[in-house]
């Protein structure tokens, strides 16, 4: 299976609706649970409790931002965009590694298993990228490697 662009953005998309999925029920867990209290004989129990929930979806709420503003910085990447310079959006195969810049996820798992690396065009290692071409070495960590190929 050859693989392109749009397997990366796949991989991405996958992985956030995950990461949104699980905080949103998390959310709903909270605020059902804090629902649920009842008030004690022993004093302000449910208050307290719901103050509680309210503080932790509060906090969750900001990871969600988070999230959803990395979706649609994925959103925005064009499947179809080639490149022959490295910028947002590119695939970057290295030696050792595979780097698309996109968003700061992560190590993620393409369908056949193999692994690359979402990085942010912010990250220490685009700001090496985007000055390279094909040939080119990086340092990642200690260790040098060389660009194979440019998506």
């Amino acid at each position: 299976m050859k693989l392109n662009k749009e397997n990366y953005l796949t991989a991405c998309i996958n992985f956030l609706k995950e990461k949104i999925k699980g905080i949103n029920d998390i959310m709903n867990e909270t605020q059902t649970s804090a629902n649920s209290d009842t008030k004690s004989s022993a004093g302000d129990k449910h208050e307290t409790s719901r103050a509680m929930a309210h503080l932790e979806n509060e906090r969750l709420g900001g990871q969600l931002e988070v999230l959803n503003l990395q979706l649609e910085k994925i959103y925005s990447i064009n499947p179809e965009s080639t490149n022959t310079k490295i910028t947002f959006g590119s695939i970057v195969e290295c030696t050792n590694f595979t780097f698309f810049i996109s968003s700061g996820l992560g190590k993620l798992k393409l369908v056949n298993n193999s692994l690359f690396y979402a990085i942010a065009i912010e990250s220490p290692i685009s700001k090496q990228l985007v000055t390279k071409k094909i040939g080119d070495e990086i340092l990642v960590g200690k260790n040098s490697q060389t660009i194979i190929k440019i998506l």
